[in-house]
């Protein structure tokens, strides 16, 4: 499921005309203003862009919340940036934001989709946030992960980018087609994927923060036995927990999103209303 050789570049990052910034034109880091003390930081998953929260973000906005979506390193940009990002790079550019946004607000919320998830918790288990988003987070490494990280020796004598493996994680075509993705994988970007998400998963038992965890019940990344195993493991006292349906891994813009957008905004306002 994780993808398969593709003996080359074949059509891996083909149709994402970048400007001089060298970032993919609608893959840019973006920020939701608005007045208040509250501000919410969402990070975007593996092979992935902020365009993947933007939903969540604009409602979330829209209820009264600065709304900060950076750019991971590697991601959304070249597909030799793809190929050379680690997971130390991605972890410190999102403890930075993190503290960014505490510097100048009083009320910050941390949140991810998918790798953002584990990048959210980590951060989370260090930083304590006043509250944390998780939509299919990862929080343990996927069976069919650690077989294409133990066995990348080997297929990357063949070939660099490893083809395919997200086809069924959004089932609705419209928004599948409006997702910028790389459609490949490299030896170097799973491994980076992998120790994030081992890195997380040692730390749950340190997040305590009010959580919101929202997952799909079809979810083809994320079998739900081991999301239910690594959710019992972490130690906030205060979670709510929503299985939906019709949905693949990508919750986030998949169909039902806006009830997940819908479902966020309910759990930030009765957390954390407005000040007057």
């Amino acid at each position: 499921r994780w993808g398969r050789g593709g003996g080359g570049r074949g059509r891996a990052g083909r149709g994402y005309p970048a400007p001089p910034s060298g970032v993919v034109i609608g893959a840019e880091p973006r920020t939701f203003v608005a007045e208040g003390s509250r501000a919410l930081l969402l990070i975007h998953g593996y092979n992935d862009s902020p365009r993947s929260l933007e939903g969540i973000a604009a409602r979330a906005h829209a209820a009264g919340w600065t709304v900060r979506l950076p750019l991971l390193p590697g991601h959304g940009r070249s597909l030799e940036d793809w190929g050379d990002w680690t997971a130390q790079e991605a972890i410190a550019l999102v403890r930075d934001e993190f503290d960014t946004l505490r510097q100048q607000y009083g009320t910050v919320v941390v949140g991810g989709l998918s790798m953002g998830g584990a990048l959210a918790a980590w951060v989370a288990a260090e930083a304590e946030p006043a509250g944390l988003l998780l939509y299919a987070p990862m929080l343990f490494v996927p069976r069919p992960m650690q077989l294409a990280v133990s066995t990348a020796r080997l297929w990357n004598l063949a070939t660099k980018y490893l083809i395919g493996g997200g086809g069924r994680s959004i089932h609705d075509p419209v928004a599948k087609r409006a997702q910028i993705s790389y459609g490949c994988s490299t030896r170097r970007s799973l491994e980076a994927v992998e120790r994030i998400a081992v890195g997380t998963a040692v730390r749950l038992g340190f997040v305590k923060a009010p959580l919101l965890f929202v997952q799909s019940e079809e979810d083809n990344r994320l079998p739900m036995d081991q999301s239910r195993r690594a959710l019992a493991r972490l130690g906030s006292g205060d979670r709510t927990v929503h299985w939906v349906r019709g949905a693949g891994h990508v919750v986030t813009v998949d169909y039902g999103w806006e009830a997940v957008a819908a479902t966020t905004v309910d759990w930030l306002t009765a957390r954390f209303p407005a000040a007057g």
